[in-house]
């Protein structure tokens, strides 16, 4: 049965899979490398998965549920200082993509995740630690699922 769990597994898989040539590291998890973050003259990403909101939905046949659980999937794109805002902004544009207008997690009947376009929140003066500088990305999503 589709679950919350498999929708952010699966945006993860679909995130692994895109060629973006900077090493991620993940909620709750221990950096992919030591040590972390990795040199400072390359890029890196975190990858989050918010839920917002579950509602009931009132369509299907008597006795099914439609639910619907709301969220974002945030894309955290650091750089180093320096790196430079066009080249900054194109890596996180690339990221982004990855769900633009994305359906997925839909092989089970009743279930799919569908993904909006996403924003790339350009950096300000508290994006800059002195040694990274970072924008986010932001795709919001909706997970549709019977219950």
């Amino acid at each position: 049965m589709a679950d919350y769990a498999g929708t952010v597994a699966a945006m993860r898989a679909r995130f692994e899979g895109a060629p973006l040539s900077a090493p991620v590291e993940y909620q709750n998890e221990d950096p992919p490398q030591d040590p972390w973050p990795p040199s400072p003259a390359a890029p890196w990403i975190y990858f989050e998965v918010i839920e917002a909101q579950t509602a009931l939905r009132g369509v299907g046949l008597p006795g099914k549920q439609t639910w619907l659980t709301s969220g974002h999937i945030f894309i955290h794109v650091f750089v180093p200082k320096g790196y430079g805002l066009a080249e900054h902004l194109s890596l996180a544009g690339r990221a982004g993509d990855v769900f633009r207008s994305a359906t997925f997690y839909n092989a089970e009947p009743g279930a799919k995740v569908v993904c909006l376009g996403p924003s790339v929140q350009g950096g300000d003066s508290a994006s800059d630690d002195g040694n990274w500088f970072s924008v986010t990305v932001a795709i919001p999503f909706d997970f549709y699922f019977i219950a």
